[in-house]
């Protein structure tokens, strides 16, 4: 099991510090794999999503997005 974390404001922070949020992959899958999927099917339709992409490539569209890294647990 691979786990990421990503830094989330924190606006009860008095300084503006950042949390640190640790997921893991199976986080993401259930969290955002659904929506990633459906984005990409609405924009390159489901036959071409199932034959070109799985779960790796929402993955690292999801390490993008949040600006996230790989961590050992």
């Amino acid at each position: 099991m691979r786990f990421y974390s990503y830094n989330e404001y924190c606006p009860e922070s008095l300084f503006g510090e950042n949390l640190v949020i640790t997921v893991s992959e199976s986080d993401i899958r259930r969290q955002y794999w659904p929506y990633w999927y459906d984005q990409m099917c609405k924009r390159f339709g489901k036959l071409h999503v199932d034959s070109k992409y799985n779960f790796e490539d929402c993955l690292d569209d999801w390490i993008v997005v949040n600006w996230a890294w790989e961590v050992e647990k």
